[in-house]
Order: C-alpha cells, then sequence, then structure tokens
C-alpha cells in the first residue's frame, strides 16, 4: 500500500459524519419594532428573532417565550 494510500485510505469505506440535531432553547431573542416610537417598549415588540437558531417569531409569541425563560431561570 503506497504512502497516499494509506493517507487517503483507498480502497476502504469512508465514515460519514453523524449530524445531531439539538432543540434551540431560544436564549438569545431580539424584539423587534415596526415603529421608531415603540422601540425599547417590549409589549409593544411585533416580533422577536433568536439569534442562535435565525427563528423568528410573533410578538405574543417571543413574549412568552421570554416569560418562560424568567420562570425556568428564576427556579
Amino acid at each position: 500500500m503506497g504512502v497516499l494510500s494509506k493517507l487517503f485510505r483507498k480502497g476502504e469505506s469512508q465514515t460519514t459524519a453523524t449530524t445531531v440535531e439539538v432543540a434551540c432553547r431560544h436564549t438569545a431573542l431580539t424584539a423587534r419594532w415596526d415603529r421608531p416610537e415603540d422601540m425599547g417598549k417590549q409589549d409593544l415588540a411585533s416580533s422577536f428573532h433568536c439569534e442562535t437558531c435565525g427563528e423568528d417569531f410573533s410578538g405574543d409569541e417571543g413574549r412568552r417565550l421570554l416569560q418562560e425563560k424568567r420562570v425556568t431561570l428564576g427556579d
């Protein structure tokens, strides 16, 4: 067996990397507002964006996730 064959293991089956999906906990939510005058008021946020997984949530759903996170982290 040649050096290159040993290096690249020609003739042997290549193993493939296994990916494991992990559910995002959405711990990095960023609020989004439609109107500049609403900025900074979390209850007026029109949507939320998870910086970890890139998923977008409606305003109500984002606020619910934030509330759940506070309850979970507070215990």
